[in-house]
């Protein structure tokens, strides 16, 4: 029995013009896969790859 998904509607859109949802999508585009903090990445790692597990 196939289910069918619902159709979602965005509620509290704002509107824009077509050239801001350009700019939008170009800059969305080069943020893409990039990391922004390296360093702060690799400490994390560094630290967290020491435990065993999570303290709760």
């Amino acid at each position: 029995m196939k289910q069918k998904k619902p159709i979602l509607k965005a509620n509290k859109t704002l509107s824009m013009s077509s050239k801001t949802k350009e700019k939008i999508s170009v800059i969305a585009n080069n943020i893409k896969g990039k990391e922004f903090f390296p360093e702060k990445i690799a400490l994390a790692k560094k630290t967290l790859s020491n435990l065993k597990t999570l303290p709760i």
